[in-house]
Parts: C-alpha cells; structure tokens; sequence
C-alpha cells in the first residue's frame, strides 16, 4: 500500500499488462479514462484496476483536482466478490472540502484521538505491508460497548458516518466517506464505535511494526 498525494494532471497511462491495484480515494477528484466512457472518482469512492492484456485499450488516470488516496496491489488470485449495495444519498464530504484523519492509540489506560497528518507525507514513501483487506457494511444505528483491537487497523469510511468514542483526549468524532483512523487500541478500557446510517467501509490490516509506529508522544494533542 502507498499513501500518495499530488497535485492535479495526469498521473499514469496503463496500456498492457499493469498490477491489479485498489484506488480509495481519501480527497479530491480522480479521473479514469478509457474509450467512449470516463468517470469521476471523489471521497470515499474505489477504482478497481484489473490487469489489462496487451490487446485492450489504454486506460487513462488523471488528477481532475489535488487528490489524497491510498493504492493498494492485489495478488493476482484475488477476486472481489460478494454483491455491490446501492449508492446512497447521504450528502457526502464534496471534493474539495480536507479529510478528517485521526490516530487511535491507548496509554494502556484509555484510547486518545490524535491528528493522523503524516499519513500523507512528502513523497517518496516506501510502501507499507497490508496483511489482510476486508470492506465492510453496517446496519443503521449499530453500537458496540467499550472494546479493543487484537492488531492494528487502517480504516477508511467509504459512505455513512462512523463514530468513534475514546475515554480520553479526542473525546467523539464522526468519520465521513474519505476519513481515515488508523486504530492501535490495543489495552485499558478500549473504544466505543457506532453508525450513523448504513455505513460502509474498508478495513487494512497493518503489522504493529509499521511505518507511522514510530514519532513522540501521539496521545497528547486532541483531535482537531
């Protein structure tokens, strides 16, 4: 996975046999382009790039806006299955508008919320291991009671609104399509989570030892 920010232009033409990747866009506009057809890709939305063989047409990607998203390759036997819910209107986070991006870390007594701005460093970055994917639906209005995580997360809001609640600085906060938390609540009293609507979302696996795991004390400033 590599967390990748640019501004607006062209990005890559692929023609021929390309990786099978995963684009999530976080903020702004990316455009995809291939014979007769285009389309617009804002917070939250997920482009599927499928290895091309050498005799389809060329597929271009472009920048329509500045754009943060993640991108993700796939093994070659991956497949998505499973059934695409309808689009929903839920007046969405427009394209322009910045992303919330939260870190969820315990003291070992209670979970904070912290800003998560360096997910979205200056380029070049080295890719990060991703150890599983999941995409998951919620029904409107689940809440779960206090609990922790076995590993550490990235989660990314693809549509609805997901609420995190923590015991200390950072308090409650909503995430909205586009908005990032990556979680490492791992002991104390855990985290409060709830959805506010249907919600969709994707879910990143990440070993503990990853490339945001290092830096000072990240439970000190509350969430903005």
């Amino acid at each position: 996975m590599r967390s990748t920010h640019v501004p607006a232009g062209p990005l890559e033409t692929v023609a021929g046999s390309s990786a099978r990747r995963l684009f999530l866009v976080v903020s702004g506009m990316l455009q995809v382009i291939v014979p007769h057809m285009r389309a617009r890709l804002g917070p939250g939305d997920v482009l599927f790039l499928d290895a091309l063989g050498s005799s389809e047409a060329p597929v271009h990607i472009r920048a329509a806006t500045p754009c943060s998203y993640l991108e993700i390759e796939v093994e070659p036997a991956w497949l998505p299955v499973g059934t695409v819910p309808p689009s929903m209107d839920e007046g969405r986070r427009t394209a322009y508008a910045p992303p919330r991006l939260l870190r969820m870390i315990s003291d070992g007594e209670v979970a904070h919320l912290s800003p998560f701005d360096d997910l979205f460093m200056p380029q070049p970055r080295q890719a990060q291991v991703v150890t599983a994917l999941s995409f998951v639906c919620l029904s409107p209005s689940m809440r779960s009671d206090w609990h922790t995580e076995p590993g550490t997360s990235l989660l990314i809001v693809l549509s609805g609104g997901f609420e995190v609640e923590v015991g200390g600085n950072g308090g409650r906060r909503t995430l909205r399509a586009g908005d990032v938390c990556l979680v490492e609540d791992f002991e104390g009293q855990g985290h409060k989570s709830s959805s506010d609507g249907e919600t969709r979302f994707a879910v990143l696996t990440l070993p503990k030892d990853h490339l945001w795991s290092q830096g000072g004390d990240r439970t000190a400033e509350a969430a903005s």
